[in-house]
C-alpha cells in the first residue's frame, strides 16, 4: 500500500499545475526537529487554508487509494490512528465546513478591529489654486455670431473689419474675466488663512468643527462635546459584546482550523481589546484634525437597547505621550489609566463604571437617548 501511495501521488502532483517548486536548504531537517508541535499545528492549519490545490491533492490520493489512513491487521480488524479520531469526531475531516466558518469567523473579526487600523491624515494648510489664463476664443466665437449679420457677404473689407473688432472685443473679455478670477482666488486664500489661523490657535468654534468634519463618514461613532485651545472632550459610543462571534477560532489537536465556544477569560479579553480600537482611533482622529491640541479627555458610553447608557472609560491622554502609531496601543492606555476599563472577577469581565464613580460632567450624558437625544 506504501508503493500505490506514492505512486498515485507522484501522478496526481505531476498533472496538477503549480509553480516550480525550490529546493529546500538541507538545514530543515534540524529545524523540523526543534520546531514545538502547537507551531506545526498552527502551520498546518494555514495550510490548508491558504493552499487549497494542496489540500484538493490529498482528497483526491485519499479517495484514490480508498480511504488511505485505515489499514487491516492480519487479524483483519480495522483499526485507524489515534490522531485522526477526534478530528472525524469534531466533524473536521471531509468538506472542511468548520474549517470555512473559522475563516468566516477570523473574517469577522478582523472587520471588528479595523477601526483601530485606520488613520487619518493631518490637516494641512490649505491652499487655492492660481487662477489660469482665459482662452479669448469663446467670446470672439459669441461676438462674431453677434455681429456678423451686420455685413452682407459679398461686403468683405466690412466683414474683416467686424472679425477685428470681434478679436479685440474677445481678448479684453478674457482679460477681464482672468482679472475677475485673480481677485476671487485671493479672497478664497484669504478666507482659508483665516481658517487655518483660528485652528492652528485653537479657537473653540474651529477645533469644533474640524473636529466632527473628521469622523463624518468614518466608522468612529465620536461626539464632541468640547474643545478649545489644547483641549478637547470626545465622547465615543461603545458597541456591547453580542457584536463578537459567537464562537472563536481555534487549532484542533490534529492541526486542523476549526471553531469552538468562547472561553469566558478570551472573550473579555477580545472585547477589551475592541473598545481599544475604537478609543485608538477616536484619538488619531483628533490628533490629526486640530494640530492646537495636545490632550484629550475621551468617555466610552456603552448604551443597551437604547434606553441607558453607561460609562466604560474616562480617560485623558496625551499627544506627546504613547505610541500612538501602534494599533493595540488603545487597549494599553485602558489598562494602565485610573479610570479606564473596569474588570472584575476572574475572567476579567467588563463592566460598567458605577454612577458614584463617574464624574459629575458626565452623569448629563447617561441620561436616556430617547428622552433626551444625542447630546
Amino acid at each position: 500500500m506504501g508503493f500505490a501511495r506514492r505512486v498515485v501521488r507522484k501522478s496526481i502532483r505531476k498533472a496538477t499545475p503549480r509553480p516550480v517548486r525550490r529546493a529546500m536548504h538541507p538545514a530543515r531537517t534540524v529545524k523540523n526537529a526543534v520546531t514545538p508541535r502547537p507551531v506545526k499545528q498552527v502551520s498546518r492549519a494555514a495550510y490548508v487554508v491558504t493552499h487549497p490545490i494542496g489540500a484538493a491533492e490529498n482528497e483526491v490520493i485519499g479517495a484514490a487509494l480508498g480511504g488511505g489512513g485505515r489499514r487491516t491487521s492480519g487479524a483483519g480488524r480495522s483499526f485507524s490512528s489515534g490522531a485522526r479520531q477526534p478530528a472525524e469526531a469534531n466533524g473536521a475531516v471531509g468538506g472542511g465546513i468548520r474549517a470555512n466558518e473559522a475563516a468566516a469567523v477570523l473574517e469577522r473579526m478582523n472587520r471588528l478591529m479595523a477601526i483601530g487600523r485606520q488613520r487619518f491624515a493631518d490637516v494641512r494648510p490649505p491652499l487655492i489654486p492660481e487662477a489660469t489664463a482665459v482662452d479669448p476664443k469663446p467670446f470672439v466665437a459669441r461676438e462674431w455670431e453677434r455681429r456678423k449679420g451686420e455685413a452682407s457677404w459679398w461686403q468683405r473689407g466690412r466683414r474683416k473689419q467686424i472679425r477685428t473688432e470681434a478679436r479685440a472685443y474677445g481678448e479684453r473679455q478674457a482679460v477681464e474675466a482672468f482679472a475677475q478670477a485673480r481677485r476671487d482666488q485671493q479672497v478664497r486664500q484669504g478666507a482659508a488663512d483665516a481658517a487655518w489661523s483660528a485652528l492652528c490657535r485653537g479657537e473653540h468654534s474651529a477645533v469644533m468643527t474640524a473636529i466632527r468634519g473628521v469622523f463624518h463618514g468614518t466608522p468612529t461613532p465620536a461626539i464632541v462635546l468640547n474643545a478649545g485651545g489644547a483641549v478637547a472632550t470626545v465622547a465615543v459610543l461603545l458597541p456591547g459584546p453580542h457584536v463578537l462571534p459567537e464562537k472563536m477560532p481555534h487549532v484542533t489537536p490534529t492541526g486542523r482550523l476549526s471553531i469552538k465556544a468562547w472561553p469566558k477569560t478570551e472573550l473579555n479579553q477580545a472585547y477589551a481589546g475592541l473598545l481599544g480600537a475604537y478609543l485608538l482611533s477616536a484619538c488619531r482622529g483628533a490628533w490629526a484634525a486640530a494640530p492646537s491640541l495636545s490632550k484629550l479627555r475621551i468617555i466610552g458610553l456603552r448604551e443597551e437597547a437604547d434606553v441607558r447608557r453607561e460609562v466604560l472609560f474616562d480617560v485623558e491622554v496625551f499627544r506627546a505621550v504613547g505610541a500612538w502609531d501602534k494599533d493595540d496601543w488603545g487597549t494599553s492606555v485602558l489598562d494602565q489609566a485610573h479610570h479606564g476599563l473596569n474588570r472584575v472577577g476572574k475572567s476579567r469581565e467588563v463592566r460598567a463604571w458605577a454612577k458614584g464613580d463617574v464624574a459629575a460632567d458626565v452623569l448629563p450624558l447617561l441620561t436616556p437617548a430617547k428622552r433626551r437625544g444625542a447630546p
